[in-house]
């Protein structure tokens, strides 16, 4: 772990966790199991989502530094079917926007109104999808009851 996500940990985390378990800690470091499982577990899933990564453009003020608290290729990996765009903000303040005006809001907005105009159209496909293999499911579910029965 790199020694500003370390402070940034200690400024947000209370003592009593840090000083009693060191598994928070653990699991944020770079090639950590947990982030390995996490990637495992979620990287399959990816393809059925609209997935957009946004990043921190403006360095962090913290105690006795400033930096960025996650670098752009870990906060926003160049991936397959997936949007990226920096926020010209620092990592406390790139959610929160000043009025619509702001580039940040625009491109997380624009983002969002597509998705949303997009969800319809792919949540009924995804509903049809599952209905045919549930058609299929059953169908073979009561094949199997028939055979089941005529061996009897």
């Amino acid at each position: 772990m790199t020694g500003t996500t370390q402070r940034l940990v200690s400024a947000v985390v209370p003592k009593k966790v840090l000083n009693t378990d060191d598994q928070l800690l653990n699991a944020l470091k770079k090639s950590s199991e947990t982030l390995h499982n996490i990637t495992d577990r979620f990287t399959p899933l990816m393809k059925r989502f609209d997935i957009y990564f946004f990043w921190e453009q403006e360095k962090t003020h913290l105690p006795h530094t400033t930096a960025y608290v996650v670098d752009e290729s870990s906060a926003a990996p160049i991936l397959d079917n997936t949007e990226r765009s920096g926020i010209g903000a620092n990592r406390s303040q790139m959610c929160k926007f000043e009025d619509g005006n702001t580039s940040g809001y625009r491109i997380v907005a624009a983002a969002l109104l597509r998705y949303n105009w997009e969800a319809s159209s792919l949540i009924a496909l995804r509903l049809s999808q599952a209905k045919d293999m549930l058609k299929v499911q059953r169908s073979a579910e009561t094949s199997e009851l028939v055979r089941a029965c005529d061996q009897e």
